[in-house]
């Protein structure tokens, strides 16, 4: 049931300006045709995007280029997806949108929400395990989502904070510039802290305006053949709720249980595989992306206890979680 983890060439939009002579000789180091850069819609493998960004930061000495690669991001990078994102109303609706339509653009990630008193927490999560020259564009993908954060709001936003799970490898002068806040190193998660009243306030109609609530129907459609994807992306949306049914998913994707057993069974897919994939792929990216303490790493998953999830864990990758993060540390540190 492996996925083959792809974004849209839009995604390196911007490239040619920030690398400038080199481009071409660099993207074709990382396996990239420079013809890539035209074509928006072409599927992309995030681990070429991920060795383009670390091979780019080291010819340029320009530690701070995923980030700066960010400013070149706009809704219209994001193609249908963006489309949609102008029908919401609020900037939370249009992160709810972007939950459940982010595989149009990139299915290598995604997003949750989280609210604590006044604040939100929007908390990046990649799926698979991430190299360790993934580090720029761990960077790229925060900021990217700041921007159009911004450009959804029409307005500039200042966030309370924004945390990394990796080492700082540029400047703080870089981080704040381009992030507008201060910045924390080798935490649980890569997020982004905002004032919750941010998430409630009105999108401008100009925004608005340029987008069309028909585009909803059409990324639903260019989803539709794909019910394996439409069931990951839900588990994601609910994963941390507790135990994850198949009556949940199937009334957010507008199924009855049995119609969306059936969707499955036509693929060779069974419902609690495809959860158990979901839970294991988002923990192996926290242990080993991550400093989460593996006991909330198994609640956040929706696991009843920690032994359910230890068990779980091992059936599938043979070892505990704590000997997996162990191994995957030292293999990390091993030089080459």
């Amino acid at each position: 049931m492996a996925l083959r983890y792809v974004v849209r060439s839009a995604a390196i939009s911007g490239f040619q300006a920030e690398a400038g002579d080199l481009a071409t000789a660099i993207m074709r180091e990382a396996g990239i045709q420079p013809e890539q850069l035209e074509l928006a819609d072409l599927p992309m493998d995030v681990s070429q995007l991920q060795h383009l960004l670390a091979i780019a930061s080291q010819r340029l000495e320009r530690p701070d280029l995923g980030l700066s690669l960010a400013r070149h991001q706009d809704l219209d990078m994001l193609g249908l997806l963006g489309k949609v994102l102008r029908s919401a109303s609020t900037l939370q609706e249009a992160f709810t949108i972007a939950q459940r339509y982010m595989s149009l653009h990139s299915n290598a990630e995604h997003w949750q929400l989280q609210s604590y008193a006044d604040q939100i927490h929007i908390i990046r999560v990649e799926h698979g395990s991430p190299p360790p020259q993934a580090t720029q564009y761990h960077e790229m993908s925060l900021a990217v989502f700041h921007r159009l954060a911004q450009l959804i709001c029409g307005q500039p936003l200042r966030p309370l904070r924004a945390t990394f799970a990796h080492s700082q490898v540029g400047t703080v002068k870089h981080y704040t510039h381009y992030l507008n806040c201060d910045v924390l190193f080798d935490q649980e998660h890569d997020s982004l802290v905002y004032p919750q009243s941010v998430f409630h306030q009105p999108i401008p109609k100009a925004v608005q305006q340029a987008g069309n609530h028909d585009y909803q129907q059409s990324a639903s459609e260019q989803l539709e053949d794909n019910i394996e994807l439409q069931v990951r992306n839900t588990i994601s949306e609910l994963i941390g709720l507790g135990n994850v049914h198949i009556e949940q998913v199937a009334a957010l994707l507008n199924l009855s249980p049995r119609a969306l057993q059936r969707r499955l069974k036509a693929q060779s897919l069974e419902f609690r595989d495809l959860v158990q994939d979901v839970r294991i792929t988002l923990a192996r990216w926290h242990l080993q992306a991550s400093r989460c303490d593996i006991t909330n790493l198994s609640d956040m998953l929706g696991y009843s206890d920690l032994s359910s999830f230890s068990r779980a864990f091992r059936r599938r990758m043979g070892l505990s979680p704590a000997q997996w993060r162990q191994r995957v540390k030292s293999d990390t540190r091993r030089p080459a």
